[in-house]
């Protein structure tokens, strides 16, 4: 009796015999990175599932992720007599007019949209290799009514507005999300995962009339809402889009299985050569910034891994508020900007501090402040954070060092409300969508001469005319033996792209070591491996205190 395998959103495995049943279980069954985690820095593990299993046993039928079905359908082990029904979504071929001729395919990239023909699956490129563009071709190409996914409303805009450029007969863009529903003229709809996550009744609308599914940014694909949304859809084709595919939390697989295997990707090094990507100079800036009470141990969960735990955010608010490491850092923005600047931070304050600082500066030296813009996703004045024990909570609440205290039954963790902004602070620097909206057309023309960001910028900010980066902040790069330092990576990118007004573009990123303190100092090595795995040249690392100081020691003594 044939196994009977039905495509639709995923796929249903129905007759396999119990070797077929062992095989696909198996290969659908990984071990948890967040047990092996804390088992490896000797850490509380109670409650926390040792393996995750992506497929649901529905009685005798086997329910996966549709991304798993080229595997299934070519690897040996699954081999067997078998009956294909596909459900998925085909709809009437859709004229999307002519291609913008003054956007022709790059070399690199018509071998990327071949390999994708009649294919879903993974597309890897760096960042301004032009995802966005074969994105809009895949879809142009297969001429069926698309959904666009992304996650910030900074690229909601930014796709549309790409979607138009490309594809001169595309019509009305739909947009779902940023408060609108506006359906468009069919052909092609952009929407925030965030939007279809909070209104399911939405994608039940949107999923017979989607034949194409483009997810942006494909490696945020593991996040849950990403799961829930791009799950539901039984599009015939579907693409991820990413620069990379190593995940800190070492989840992609549930990327390939959600969507499908790695088809095709871009090296860098060919970007390079072809003019397509500039390298820039990379400068450390030591610090003298020291912390006694950090140590390894704080960074596990850090705010950069995912985490929130008190002692790494004490940390990070004590080098928030060294003023003197500001002034370093806000002094060296000023000394470059006369150049295009960005200027990355994890911390909404931290960039009006440094704003702040600069326009003192500024009006110090030159009697005047250059354009400066800060943009930043919605600030909450109160937040939850993670508090170890139940008495420890307690305590903190009664020291008035927190307002309330909780268990947390999904987390499984004793929590502390916090203030994280004064009501000043909340009421100042609360941007409303509209403003940032002005301020990044404002940056797109030109008009701004630093621009001030949190970790929003890391991700398809398309400002080619940025010559200069500071990472303002510390954070993981490369872990051993991965590549999954990728916020480094997607930072560093925003002053890679080439400038057509500017062909003889050069661009310098400033990374500031706080070489005093070691887990940071840990994260700096991790960073330097992620700049030389984009082959960028270094150099060389600071001398050790004990050369210094025998140094000092030499030229203190007389022949």
């Amino acid at each position: 009796m044939p196994v009977l395998i039905t495509v639709s959103n995923n796929l249903r495995i129905r007759g396999a015999n119990t070797p077929l049943r062992a095989a696909i279980t198996a290969a659908l069954t990984v071990d948890n990175p967040v047990y092996l985690d804390r088992k490896a820095k000797r850490r509380p593990s109670w409650g926390i599932d040792k393996k995750l299993t992506l497929y649901v046993l529905e009685g005798t039928d086997i329910i996966v992720p549709r991304g798993f079905l080229k595997e299934l359908l070519n690897e040996p082990q699954y081999q067997c007599e078998r009956v294909i029904t596909w459900q998925t979504t085909v709809l009437p071929p859709i004229d999307f007019g002519q291609w913008n001729p003054k956007y022709p395919l790059k070399d690199d990239q018509i071998p990327a949209l071949a390999a994708l023909d009649g294919e879903s699956g993974i597309l890897v490129a760096p960042a301004g290799s032009g995802k966005t563009v074969m994105g809009m071709r895949y879809i142009y190409q297969n001429q069926q009514p698309a959904l666009w996914l992304t996650h910030t409303k900074d690229l909601l805009y930014q796709s549309v507005g790409k979607a138009k450029e490309l594809m001169l007969g595309v019509g009305h863009v739909g947009i779902l999300g940023d408060g609108k529903q506006q359906w468009g003229d069919g052909k092609l709809i952009v929407a925030t995962v965030q939007t279809l996550s909070e209104n399911p009744k939405l994608i039940e609308a949107l999923t017979p009339l989607i034949g194409t599914l483009a997810i942006d940014e494909a490696h945020h694909f593991p996040a849950a809402a990403f799961l829930e949304v791009g799950g539901r859809f039984a599009a015939a084709n579907m693409l991820g889009l990413t620069a990379t595919t190593d995940r800190k939390d070492r989840l992609e697989v549930y990327m390939y299985r959600g969507i499908g295997p790695k088809t095709y990707e871009i090296k860098r090094s060919g970007l390079y050569e072809a003019g397509r990507l500039v390298k820039p100079e990379i400068r450390f800036v030591y610090t003298d910034f020291a912390y006694e009470q950090a140590s390894d141990r704080n960074e596990i969960n850090s705010i950069d891994a995912g985490g929130e735990e008190l002692d790494y955010r004490a940390l990070l608010d004590a080098l928030i508020a060294d003023e003197a490491r500001a002034k370093l850092i806000a002094g060296n923005i000023l000394d470059h900007a006369h150049m295009p600047s960005i200027v990355i931070t994890e911390s909404v304050r931290y960039c009006y501090i440094l704003k702040n600082m600069v326009e003192r500066f500024a009006k110090t030296r030159w009697g005047q402040v250059p354009r400066i813009a800060v943009i930043h996703g919605p600030i909450q004045r109160y937040a939850w954070r993670a508090a170890g024990t139940e008495h420890a909570a307690r305590n903190m609440v009664k020291a008035g060092e927190a307002i309330d205290c909780r268990y947390s039954d999904r987390l499984k963790r004793w929590e502390v409300q916090v203030e994280q902004y004064t009501d000043q602070e909340y009421k100042e620097w609360q941007i409303a969508n509209t403003e940032r909206k002005n301020r990044m057309e404002a940056c797109r023309n030109k008009k701004v001469d630093i621009l001030f960001a949190t970790q929003l910028a890391r991700e398809g900010l398309d400002l080619p005319h940025l010559s200069i980066g500071h990472m303002a902040m510390p954070k993981r790069g490369d872990a051993v033996g991965s590549k999954n330092g990728a916020a480094v990576e997607q930072e560093i990118g925003r002053i890679m792209r080439p400038d057509p007004a500017n062909p003889n573009k050069k661009a310098i990123w400033f990374d500031y070591v706080d070489y005093n303190v070691g887990v940071f100092k840990s994260q700096y090595s991790s960073r330097r491996s992620v700049y030389k795995r984009l082959d960028l040249k270094l150099p060389n690392k600071p001398r050790s205190e004990v050369e210094k100081n025998l140094d000092k020691f030499l030229g203190a003594m007389t022949w």
